[in-house]
């Protein structure tokens, strides 16, 4: 099936000097939830912007349904945005915002009435149509700004950051309630975040940004369980990386040395005996096993003290070092009362493990 959205090798450098995107070639399906995410400097934002026709490329193309939009202006692509800020206007009712945009292409009052109506309806906000902005809540004004940008239903809508301004609670209940208008609505979604547990909640695909380029890109579960480099794997959740040199290869499983603890890994990356690597193991993925009882671990075993216990609620995440000085994060679930209790105590020490197949495994060329 062909894309909606096709971006060609776009680059786009500010000052002659500064690249902000560098070479990015990505496909976006009709009615995808796609979300681009990164830290702060990633291109992410000015990738958003081009899509919008706010920025232009300095080189490659974009084009939305087969067409080429590359130097259109934002008014002649079938896009909308949402900005971070809302942007709504103080001295308009809520309604008056929601037909802003209509009231422009000059439809019939009543045309413009019957879509405001339905609109707000489709985003809850039915009873708060005579209202000024001031007078509603952050989540409220955020749906506002929604339902403004879907009431021309465009063919892509695209989101900046459109929850950092919401407290923790009202944000995790947005999340949902976009999703839910997601499905709804059928559209195409491309949002942008630097928040990771944001863009694993909602999106149907993650595109991971550094320095321009396009990291990784996948479904959540793709990024979280195989990162394609140390970078997606510490910014898509945490990820301990322990150097190691590669021992065996055999058709089976990898097997890696860390400072005479071993790993027994997937066979998922082409490398040779004595090849220098990284193992990166999820915080959640290692269970305790027992104390430390002077018997040599095996594979894919570690010993280590307990530094810090910190509690998260759920779940207590364990500070751990090994005898070779690297640090070792361990998060263990709280089932019942009394599993805080039960808790390794700092200053002891223990015997974490993990499956092969939660391991992750990394070269040298991977580390970007």
């Amino acid at each position: 099936m062909k894309p909606i959205i096709e971006i060609d090798h776009v680059s786009r450098i500010f000052g002659g000097r500064i690249v902000a995107v560098d070479d990015v070639r990505l496909d976006i399906a009709e009615g995808e939830f796609i979300t681009l995410l990164g830290p702060s400097g990633c291109g992410k934002t000015t990738l958003l912007r081009m899509l919008a026709g706010f920025e232009l490329p300095d080189r490659g193309a974009i084009r939305l349904d087969g067409q080429d939009v590359t130097h259109l202006p934002p008014y002649r692509r079938d896009v909308n945005m949402v900005f971070q800020d809302y942007a709504l206007f103080p001295h308009l009712t809520i309604a008056r915002n929601v037909a802003f945009g209509l009231e422009r292409l000059r439809l019939e009052r009543a045309d413009i009435t019957r879509k405001v109506d339905e609109t707000l309806q489709l985003v809850g906000l039915a009873d708060k149509a005579d209202r000024m902005p001031h007078q509603l809540s952050g989540g409220q004004r955020q749906r506002v700004a929604l339902a403004r940008a879907i009431i021309r239903r465009p063919r892509v809508l695209l989101l900046d950051e459109p929850l950092s301004a919401l407290d923790a609670n009202l944000r995790e209940a947005m999340q949902v309630e976009l999703k839910h208008l997601h499905r709804k609505l059928g559209l195409t979604f491309v949002m942008v975040t630097h928040d990771q547990t944001e863009a694993l909640v909602m999106s149907d695909r993650i595109v991971v940004m550094h320095n321009g380029r396009v990291a990784q890109a996948g479904t959540p579960s793709e990024l979280y369980d195989r990162p394609a480099s140390t970078y997606v794997a510490n910014f898509v959740g945490t990820s301990n990386l322990l150097k190691g040199v590669v021992s065996d290869v055999s058709k089976s499983a990898i097997t890696v040395d860390h400072a005479g603890f071993k790993f027994e890994c997937p066979p998922l990356r082409s490398v040779a005996p004595g090849q220098h690597v990284i193992v990166g193991i999820r915080p959640e993925k290692l269970q305790i096993t027992g104390l430390v009882n002077g018997v040599a671990p095996p594979a894919n075993a570690l010993d280590c003290e307990v530094e810090e216990r910190h509690f998260h609620g759920n779940s207590i995440r364990l500070r751990c070092r090994l005898s070779s000085g690297e640090p070792l994060l361990c998060d263990q679930q709280l089932g019942t009362t009394g599993a805080l209790k039960a808790a390794p105590a700092k200053g002891e020490r223990i015997r974490l493990a993990a499956d092969a197949d939660s391991l992750a495994l990394f070269t040298e060329d991977d580390r970007a």
